[in-house]
């Protein structure tokens, strides 16, 4: 028999709470798509009434988006500590193969960054996507001031180029690299249906180094520098 449910009466039982929320969630996207993940199997899982999780977290979405801030930083935290340790000299190179390494192996910073601007960032309140961009714009910030240890500084124009491409660039790897059931089989069928010819993490770090060529000889209005 399950023990009965005892309501959350001081910060730290509350803290606790939301803490087994978010972590119930990671485990339950292990090799999963978001699309497979409802918010009464999160209840279920934590073992409370879905109207109690919705005390903690407004939505489905809000928990995701707070797990994915959360991955966002420990990634930036792992690709400081390691780019000035590349084995490659070439400072361009370097950072392409930290950034697409150190991503591919996270599957669900990977999966929830793919579906922030369709679906995370949805079903949530302004207070909410505030507080998930903060978060991210300041693990952001700590990634550009890595990225210019290697590369340079870059101007406001350049790094807000870097980001959105970054972001594309990993988003839409992913996303060929996980195709969904009915493309698989497509692809099974038909030898002539590709995804990504050389795998995500091969593909991601070349399509990223010519991001960063790019952008260390192009000024954004199109002109060589």
């Amino acid at each position: 028999m399950s023990e009965p449910f005892q309501r959350a009466r001081t910060d730290q039982q509350r803290e606790q709470r939301s803490h087994d929320i978010l972590a119930t969630t990671r485990t339950m996207l292990t090799g999963r798509r978001v699309a497979d993940i409802s918010l009464n199997e999160i209840a279920r899982q934590v073992g409370l009434a879905k109207s109690n999780v919705l005390r903690y977290f407004g939505s489905r979405e809000a928990i995701l988006l707070v797990l994915l801030a959360q991955e966002y930083d420990a990634w930036v935290d792992e690709v400081t500590a390691e780019m000035p340790f590349g084995s490659n000299p070439d400072p361009i190179e370097r950072a392409a193969g930290v950034l697409a390494t150190t991503a591919a192996a996270r599957p669900l910073l990977c999966e929830l960054l793919t579906a922030a601007p369709t679906v995370l960032e949805h079903n949530v309140t302004p207070e909410e996507v505030i507080g998930f961009k903060l978060a991210v714009q300041a693990s952001m910030r700590q990634l550009l001031a890595s990225l210019n240890t290697q590369l340079g500084p870059w101007d406001s124009h350049r790094q807000g180029i870097f980001l959105g491409s970054l972001h594309a660039i990993v988003t839409g790897n992913w996303a060929l690299a996980h195709p969904s059931p009915a493309l698989s089989e497509a692809m099974n069928r038909e030898p002539s249906i590709q995804g990504l010819p050389n795998g995500v993490e091969i593909d991601t770090r070349e399509a990223l180094a010519t991001l960063i060529t790019g952008l260390q000889t192009r000024h954004p209005n199109g002109s060589a520098k």
